[in-house]
């Protein structure tokens, strides 16, 4: 088992477009104690796993286009989980999945468990 681990630096939105930025902006809205995600506040340690999930489209020539040409690439989820729920948010570039998932490993107090593909953000399995 795979956890988040903890950083000590506040990652920053640089390899992120400006308009990815602002759309991100309205959906993750981290501070010292809690988290907005689209709206619902959470507590950082309420949180026990975040999952990283590429984006799943159709197979074939127009799932192709819809990657490729429309959303520019693989696009993610980044889900948090909490006693029975969960917050997600979708369609991410590879960068605001990673700002995320990081910005999560700055805040959180806790070892929390991670899953998704290596090189999101930084694991341990201690």
């Amino acid at each position: 088992m795979a956890y988040l681990q903890r950083i000590n630096y506040r990652p920053n939105m640089d390899n992120i477009s400006a308009k990815e930025q602002e759309s991100l902006q309205t959906k993750f809205d981290p501070g010292s104690v809690d988290v907005i995600i689209n709206g619902d506040t959470i507590r950082w340690d309420y949180i026990e796993e975040i999952e990283v999930a590429v984006a799943a489209r159709q197979k074939g020539l127009a799932g192709w286009l819809v990657k490729n040409m429309v959303m520019g690439g693989d696009r993610y989820h980044v889900a948090f989980y909490f006693g029975r729920e969960e917050a997600v948010i979708i369609n991410l570039t590879l960068p605001a999945a990673q700002f995320v998932v990081q910005t999560a490993a700055y805040y959180l107090p806790k070892r929390v468990v991670y899953t998704g593909p290596d090189g999101v953000a930084a694991t341990s399995e201690v």
